[in-house]
């Protein structure tokens, strides 16, 4: 989880740098920014585990401070259990072969939730950028993840 946990903070301080750079080119604050710029940093999580929330407990935030706070709530508690995954793949095929693995099974839940639950377009539906930007987060959360885990692992022997 530790190591999920810095993947989130990878993926997190990578998506408000292109914020920044993105407004920035634009004129504008970052908080001036209304358009989706990646999937994984709007509302459309929030969708998604609401649409969870309804279906467990029939019950979903409504006000925009629990939505927010359900955001983060999401935001790093699935970035950090998802972590878990990246020991378990390298404990069975080593490196490179994990990294990749667990990359690519987050960009593929990436591209199956948020259709299914988050009420974005299918993939294929994506302008360009967005799935740029998908895959480039997911590349740098699945290689910090990796990082931290083999760090975490030479520290444990």
């Amino acid at each position: 989880m530790v190591a999920g946990a810095a993947g989130t903070a990878a993926m997190t301080a990578t998506g408000q740098l292109y914020r920044q750079v993105y407004a920035r080119r634009r004129g504008k604050a970052p908080s001036e920014i209304t358009e989706i710029l990646d999937y994984d940093d709007s509302d459309h999580v929030v969708v998604a585990a609401s649409t969870l929330l309804r279906a467990v407990s029939g019950r979903a935030p409504q006000s925009p401070a629990a939505r927010r706070a359900l955001f983060w709530l999401v935001h790093w508690g699935y970035g950090s259990a998802v972590g878990v995954a990246h020991a378990e793949l390298r404990h069975r095929t080593g490196e490179p072969a994990a990294g990749v693995a667990f990359f690519v099974g987050c960009q593929t839940m990436a591209l199956s939730l948020f259709p299914v639950l988050g009420d974005t377009p299918v993939p294929w539906r994506w302008t360009p950028r967005l799935m740029t930007v998908s895959v480039l987060q997911h590349l740098v959360y699945a290689a910090a993840v990796a990082g931290a885990d083999a760090a975490l692992d030479r520290a444990g022997r």
